[in-house]
């Protein structure tokens, strides 16, 4: 789990926009007020960073789109992350507002807009001459409608050679046809939603562990399911359990954002798969990864020390290796 000396073949890559992130609040007349700077975000950014955590730059790919009004020193955060970053231009970078019902970030109900038009990525996209293409686990968080497309596009470039696989993280509306989320999800080769969406789509609240069940007797496809504060649960033919998250009880204080958490755990896993082909140990990878996410705003810090990387200050591998003794501990005392 822990070899670093082979390098891996192969690369994670992801269909999320690069997003220019802009908050807002409420004061306490109710009114919605602007917060704190702008930073870099979208959930395939979050996504490719985390698996940039445990990967060479050459074994993850990321497309930025950015137009004039992108900032420099945005850009070169992302050059300072390697060659995973291929820049395109546009006439506008997309910008989105994430608004907070409550007086400050993180707190209240969240609701979110984009500020100018979107231009989505596709896996078209990724093919030659991109410079990051190449791609092996491909991250997808969308809805259902665009799901189908990138089904379709993804499955005409498979006819033609492509051997890669995807993970979903789907964005789930309120009226869930469980059916319909099942039927796509058996078209990917990892599912994976938070616990409260999963709850909406299979429309019922009896557990974690009893939903992902009540879901894959539907669809064999292996069920990944972020639990927040609780870790993870894995459920699929080759093994099913849970690792723990990192932070524990006690520790909120080191817990900044949870902004991007979620897709940084994707992010993790897809590393984890593309390096041990274990889902066990990828979902380690995973909450490993979504720790550093939900310690700051915005996406980790990579810096050097004594030739060796460090994000936020921190040594990922020995985190790492922590969250392997903590999953040890929890399984032992659930055996």
């Amino acid at each position: 789990m822990f070899d670093q000396s082979t390098p891996p073949s192969g690369r994670v890559a992801t269909l999320g926009m690069l997003i220019i992130d802009h908050f807002a609040v409420h004061d306490a007349g109710g009114r919605e007020v602007p917060a704190d700077e702008p930073i870099l975000g979208g959930g395939g950014l979050y996504a490719t960073v985390a698996a940039r955590q445990f990967l060479p730059a050459s074994n993850v790919g990321f497309i930025a789109d950015v137009g004039p009004d992108f900032p420099p020193a945005f850009r070169q955060q992302l050059e300072g992350l390697g060659e995973m970053v291929y820049f395109r231009s546009r006439d506008v970078t997309t910008r989105a507002l994430n608004i907070y019902s409550g007086s400050r970030i993180g707190e209240g109900a969240q609701s979110f807009r984009y500020l100018v038009p979107r231009k989505q990525i596709t896996p078209r996209d990724y093919l030659p001459p991109c410079p990051v293409g190449g791609v092996s686990w491909l991250h997808v968080v969308c809805d259902t409608q665009r799901a189908v497309s990138i089904l379709e596009e993804a499955e005409a470039f498979k006819v033609e050679g492509w051997k890669g696989k995807m993970a979903w993280e789907p964005l789930v509306r309120t009226n869930a046809d469980v059916a319909e989320y099942a039927a796509l999800a058996a078209r990917f080769d990892v599912f994976s939603p938070n616990h409260l969406e999963l709850q909406t789509i299979v429309g019922r609240d009896d557990g974690v562990e009893a939903n992902a069940a009540a879901f894959q007797a539907r669809c064999s496809t292996p069920i990944v399911v972020r639990a927040g504060a609780d870790g993870a649960f894995a459920l699929s033919s080759d093994w099913k359990g849970w690792v723990p998250a990192f932070w524990r009880v006690g520790e909120e204080s080191h817990i900044v954002d949870v902004t991007g958490g979620g897709n940084a755990f994707v992010g993790g896993l897809l590393a984890g798969l593309l390096l041990t082909r274990d889902l066990r140990a990828a979902c380690i990878y995973g909450t490993t990864a979504a720790s550093f996410a939900i310690e700051g705003r915005g996406i980790p810090r990579l810096s050097t020390e004594g030739g060796h990387e460090l994000w936020n200050g921190v040594d990922v591998w020995e985190r790492l290796k922590e969250m392997v003794r903590r999953t040890e501990l929890l399984e032992q005392s659930s055996s």
